[in-house]
């Protein structure tokens, strides 16, 4: 029974007593005539038949006319035509008699085969039933070793000193109360079903040549029902996949979709949650377990659905027998290009965990850095906009009422105050649309940064030449630009393929079109270090330690001491920059402030001298 039907069921109760109520006088009103009926009916069984009562001087004449079978009829021509009669009748008696005996052993004939028929339909029924109480009990039997696992798990918990939490509790009752037999017994029904059609190996092997996606109802090991989606080839490769992890399959359908869909294709996993993911899956595998056994794991750890969906797939191609790079890149946008890259290189030297360790630590100093970054804009951001609404408020709010003051006086007022007040009527007559006009400035410029590629480069040149904020971005940039290709270079990635992945890491346009010249001079012969000679957006010390690296052979360690040296660079210019607008905002807002009250009191000071 479902929870909603459990909430409805008093409900129900009471109209049914109110119906019975308003039938109590139709049933006494119709008891009533029953009664009256059997007390006539029983008056007119026993009335008996009588003879009309004679009148007056009335006689009753008595007519006894005897006739014999042998008394002649007095016309002969009657006579032949009463024989030719009765032979007639004869003849149509005996056809209808032939037609009576047909017509019986036809019934006869449909009465034995409706006898079959119902024969058959009890004996299906009686299977049916017989199959309806066998499932019964397996599912009753299913119910009690459930039962008992959970009660086993509870005494095991206080054995241990771990009391079964509440939320447990209320979880446990509120699925024994939600329980629906019925809806039980359609999916075991459904089971019974896909076990025969899977029992055919010629029945449903058709392959489809891109993967698609399959949704699934079955039930896990925790005696729960999982409704979940998997990208296969088939339905038997699903099937087989959620047999051999120990679930209880009852549907498989593909779904109903234009083309085929990657799971977790659309949903990019957070950089925290894949450094975890990451530090977990080398600890995993220094331990000895198996690298599916390991991504089994991350998955029953991931709490986000989507990351859950994410490894999941991961896990089925791994146990179709793709290896780690190729199941990640299968999930398009889930995983890093630089990741996918570095595992593939691993994969083929055979060092993966020490792989993945190099990875934590890279993604964890990049995300320190981004972090480093956003609170350095972030600090600025919020004075800015505190600023904005006080000045906004005593614009609007405070100053309205000094006006009304001078204008009662008559008396003479500055020009700074005749500003200050002209602004404040301005805002109350036209915040809104200047609020709406802000609002499509920023969309349009968020549409034309993420859609035109002119138009990003040209503010990205332009913030970057900016006094302090441009070196924030160029430190930044050189150091993610040094790390990843340091990385790259000491796991032996190609230098081709080290210049596709760091084209696709950064989001800035002038450093990609860096990465692209140097990888079309490298198609001519040329060096590395050709395309950053003299370049603004690269500093003149990171192009003398990448030429001394390429002249040396030492190209990734000293890639390596750029970063760091960069790095160490753009924590200091953010913490100075920190330090310096602090100051700054807290200056310009009290002139701002301090420039509206004086233009506020002045005039009051004319007004004293005047009187």
């Amino acid at each position: 029974m479902k929870a909603i039907e459990i909430i409805l069921l008093p409900f129900v109760f009471i109209y049914k007593g109110f119906i019975f109520v308003l039938l109590i006088p139709y049933y006494f009103v119709l008891g009533i005539a029953k009664v009256f009926e059997l007390i006539f009916s029983k008056n007119k069984k026993n009335s008996v038949k009588t003879m009309p009562e004679l009148k007056n001087n009335e006689k009753v004449k008595v007519i006894k006319t005897t006739r014999s079978a042998y008394d002649k009829p007095n016309n002969p021509t009657l006579e032949t035509d009463s024989v030719k009669l009765k032979e007639s009748k004869d003849k149509a008696t005996l056809k209808k008699q032939k037609e009576f005996e047909r017509l019986v052993k036809k019934a006869r004939e449909e009465e034995a085969r409706r006898a079959k028929e119902q024969e058959k339909l009890r004996i299906e029924r009686e299977k049916k039933e017989q199959e309806q109480k066998q499932k019964e009990l397996e599912l009753k039997k299913r119910e009690e070793e459930q039962e008992a696992k959970r009660q086993a798990k509870e005494d095991e918990l206080r054995k241990k000193g771990q009391p079964v939490t509440f939320q447990e509790k209320i979880k446990a009752f509120y699925k024994k109360l939600t329980f629906n037999k019925k809806e039980a017994l359609e999916l075991e029904a459904k089971k019974a079903v896909l076990d025969e059609q899977f029992k055919d190996k010629n029945n449903n092997t058709s392959r489809f040549e891109k993967p698609l996606i399959f949704n699934y109802i079955a039930k896990n090991k925790e005696g729960e029902i999982e409704k979940s989606s998997i990208e296969a080839l088939s339905r038997v490769d699903v099937h087989s996949f959620l047999l051999a992890e120990g679930y209880e399959v009852y549907e498989i359908t593909a779904a109903k979709t234009s083309g085929s869909i990657i799971i977790g294709g659309s949903y990019k996993i957070k950089r925290n949650r894949l450094i975890f993911y990451l530090s977990q899956l080398s600890a995993y595998l220094k331990s000895g377990i198996a690298l599916a056994e390991a991504v089994k794991i991350l998955d029953d750890q991931a709490k986000n659905i989507k990351e859950k969906k994410v490894w999941r797939a991961v896990y089925y191609d791994l146990s179709m027998g793709d290896v780690l790079s190729v199941a990640m890149e299968k999930r398009k946008d889930s995983f890093p290009k630089l990741l996918i890259n570095m595992i593939k290189t691993a994969e083929m030297t055979g060092n993966l965990p020490e792989t993945l360790d190099d990875m934590v630590e890279y993604y964890t100093e990049s995300e320190s850095t981004k972090k480093q970054m956003k609170s350095a804009m972030m600090y600025p951001l919020v004075v800015t906009i505190f600023a904005t609404v006080v000045v906004t408020f005593i614009l609007m709010w405070v100053v309205p009422q000094f006006v009304d003051i001078y204008a009662d006086l008559g008396s003479d007022i500055p020009t700074i105050t005749k500003i200050v007040i002209s602004i404040s009527d301005f805002l109350k007559n036209y915040l809104i649309y200047i609020l709406l006009v802000i609002i499509v400035l920023i969309l349009i410029y968020l549409y034309l940064f993420r859609n035109i590629k002119a138009f990003r480069k040209t503010m990205q040149e332009f913030m970057m030449h900016l006094p302090v904020f441009g070196k924030i971005i160029i430190y930044n940039e050189v150091t993610i630009f040094t790390k990843t290709f340091a990385n790259l270079i000491n796991h032996n990635v190609f230098i081709t393929d080290s210049m596709d992945v760091l084209s696709k890491i950064t989001e800035n346009e002038v450093y990609k079109k860096l990465i692209y010249d140097t990888a079309k001079n490298l198609t001519k012969g040329d060096t590395i270090s050709m395309a950053f000679k003299d370049h603004w957006a690269f500093p003149n010390i990171a192009y003398q330690m990448l030429l001394t690296g390429e002249k040396t052979g030492r190209l990734g360690p000293m890639m390596e001491r750029v970063s760091s040296y960069y790095q160490e660079q753009h924590r200091s210019i953010i913490n100075q920059m920190k330090t310096l607008i602090e100051p700054i905002l807290i200056v310009s807002l009290a002139l701002i402030v301090g420039g509206i009250l004086l233009a506020v009191i002045i005039p009051m000071y004319g007004m004293y001298d005047a009187l």
